[in-house]
């Protein structure tokens, strides 16, 4: 019995001594160097967005065993950036310098730069507006039809964003819908919308449903009412 526990204790030693060697010769093994991004999550104080172009990304130079760097920010992590303190000493204008120290990595790894090192923040308040939709055609008619209505729903849509470029937006535009489509008596399609500026958002759904009703013709005389 004696002599199985003393058994059993000795192969234990061994795999613990195998186990700290390994470590050991991952630590010592030669390392890598890589490049990574990593996104930015901006927190922002309450009723306030960002109105600058500000980047969403940072540029990582790492260093470190491949061991441990090879899975290195590949669960989306972010890089938190609080623009709290920054809004309550500087008002809605000021600079944000970015740290390899605010970056944090397993042991063994090191960040040896990060680009850019710093950025310019401009805050200006969130608001929301609804804006009309505009229907935008491409193409022509089908030769031998007359379109007799076009509706879409919705007509208006919610958006957010800066208030001093929510000002400058008059509208939203579709994407091109080729007339071509027109080809039957009635019907309907979804459409999307034409990309919005980063700054801003849509607060719904950004899809519009468009419904029509053409007329037949016996010459071929077509257009669009």
């Amino acid at each position: 019995m004696k002599r199985e526990t003393a058994q059993r204790h000795s192969l234990k030693l061994i795999a613990v001594f195998f186990a700290v060697s390994l470590w050991f010769y991952v630590l010592n093994s030669e390392p890598i160097q890589i490049e990574r991004k990593l996104n930015i999550n901006y927190i922002l104080p309450k009723g306030f967005t960002i109105a600058s172009l500000s980047e969403k990304e940072v540029s990582l130079k790492i260093k470190g065993s491949k061991a441990f760097i090879q899975n290195i920010f590949s669960n989306k992590e972010k890089l938190n950036v609080d623009l709290n303190p920054y809004f309550l000493s500087s008002g809605k204008k000021f600079k944000v310098k970015f740290y390899t120290s605010d970056i944090n990595v397993p042991f063994g790894v090191e960040v040896l730069d990060i680009s850019p090192k710093e950025m310019n923040i401009e805050l200006d308040r969130l608001v929301m507006m609804e804006i009309p939709v505009k229907l935008q055609y491409i193409g022509d008619v089908p030769a031998n039809r007359k379109v007799k209505d076009v509706s879409i729903e919705p007509q208006n849509l919610m958006i957010s964003g800066p208030i001093e470029i929510l000002r400058s937006v008059s509208r939203l535009e579709t994407a091109p819908v080729n007339l071509a489509m027109f080809n039957k008596d009635e019907g309907n399609f979804t459409v999307s919308l034409s990309e919005l500026d980063s700054r801003l958002k849509f607060e719904e759904n950004s899809k519009v449903k468009v419904k029509y009703r053409t007329q037949l013709l016996t010459s071929k005389r077509t257009g669009v009412k």
